[in-house]
């Protein structure tokens, strides 16, 4: 469905107005990250066994709101100047960023407590309905051939409300069971996620760095066009993310037991990424030009190097989850920043020149290097843990051993 809706978006603005919408969601995908501050990845780590849906998605909404808030209102006059173009005025841009922003804060909240709870069906319903209302809503908009990136924006925004919002009504109609009183889980989850938040800011810049300087140091005509790959490389990645999130409990509780295996979750992402990411290339060269327009013919040069982008990052997001579930939230943090380092670097050399290719080209050698860092860490960190279990395991038997010696 999302596939459908960037068809149908894109020969609608074409791809300069498709780039437009692409970098004020962009900055709402910002304001999501930072409102959120790493409690969304901290907070499945340390919810209370038993935790009800409504209490986590409360807890959630409890941590997010206050950040979501101050970091919207600090990037509005930015969307502001984006907005002064658009032929409906800056206005109607910025009530529906406002609008998208606060739906995206609020659906990283419900996912977050529907991975910490369980209770997963709340929100895939809400997800799937929100995909609906935005299909149905840019099929109207195509037919009526409205080309303003605002309007749209509009409609992209009153569909990301509809997915924590069906979400919730469908959580308040269960059961209430008991809630409980005790909120230390709360403190150490933002705890944990202020530790994480420079990692999720890293990992934000290596993600976004490249959609947010394309129209600087390109043209917005280049981020439609790289928009319509990219967006194809992202329905890779998200279902690992999202099996990252729902597994990081219970990774966490066979971690405490001494039960976790990191092998078979890195292989089994990297086993995924490599056959997805094949199809994306080979899908991708037959239907880009008929279905997207001749416009993003030049789109087809961009889907080697962000399906190698794809695959990398699908087993970065599994070794970093990995990591913060065992308690070496450090990783996480090495290896986002490392990845956001070269990430930069190789936007600023290559975009220039390049334009949307080089974004592409920059974003696989970024995520190839987060990929490595993580598990290459991963695997050392593990290794010296095993290490000292096992000297602190031998350590009585020797003394025992030496004092039979000494008798």
């Amino acid at each position: 469905m999302s596939l459908v809706i960037n068809v149908v978006a894109a020969r609608t603005l074409g791809p300069a107005g498709r780039g437009n919408i692409a970098l004020l969601l962009q900055l709402g995908y910002l304001v999501n990250m930072l409102g959120l501050a790493g409690v969304d990845r901290a907070y499945p780590v340390y919810v209370p066994e038993g935790r009800t849906a409504r209490s986590a998605t409360l807890d959630m909404l409890r941590l997010a709101g206050p950040g979501g808030v101050l970091v919207l209102i600090t990037v509005l006059p930015l969307v502001w100047s984006i907005g002064a173009g658009s032929s409906s005025g800056p206005g109607l841009t910025v009530i529906a960023f406002t609008l998208a922003a606060i739906a995206l804060v609020a659906g990283g909240a419900v996912r977050s407590a529907a991975a910490a709870s369980g209770i997963t069906g709340p929100f895939l319903a809400g997800t799937v309905a929100a995909q609906v209302v935005l299909l149905a809503a840019g099929a109207l908009l195509a037919a009526f051939r409205v080309d303003d990136p605002s309007i749209w924006l509009l409609a992209y925004a009153l569909a990301l409300a509809v997915a924590p919002g069906l979400s919730w009504a469908l959580v308040c109609r269960r059961r209430a069971g008991k809630t409980g009183t005790d909120t230390a889980h709360l403190a150490r989850s933002r705890h944990l996620g202020l530790r994480l938040l420079p990692a999720g800011v890293a990992s934000m810049v290596m993600l976004r760095a490249d959609r947010l300087l394309l129209p600087w140091l390109g043209s917005y005509e280049q981020l439609g066009i790289y928009i319509v790959v990219a967006t194809i490389a992202e329905m890779v990645a998200w279902p690992v993310q999202a099996w990252v999130d729902a597994r990081a409990a219970g990774w966490h509780r066979r971690h405490v037991a001494g039960e976790l295996g990191i092998s078979r979750p890195v292989l089994c992402v990297a086993a995924y990424g490599l056959v997805t990411g094949a199809a994306m290339v080979g899908c991708g060269r037959l239907v880009i030009g008929p279905v997207f327009g001749e416009d993003y013919r030049d789109a087809t040069r961009l889907l080697l190097p962000l399906a190698i982008g794809a695959v990398a990052y699908c087993v970065s997001r599994v070794a970093v989850g990995l990591s913060v579930a065992t308690g070496r939230a450090r990783i996480a943090l090495t290896t986002d920043v490392s990845a956001m380092a070269v990430a930069l670097a190789c936007y600023l050399a290559l975009i220039p020149r390049w334009g949307a290719y080089g974004a592409a080209v920059g974003s696989a050698i970024a995520y190839t290097t987060g990929a490595s860092l993580a598990v290459i860490a991963l695997l050392a960190s593990t290794r010296r843990s095993h290490q000292v279990a096992a000297n602190a395991s031998a350590l009585p038997a020797t003394n025992d051993s030496v004092g039979a010696h000494g008798t």
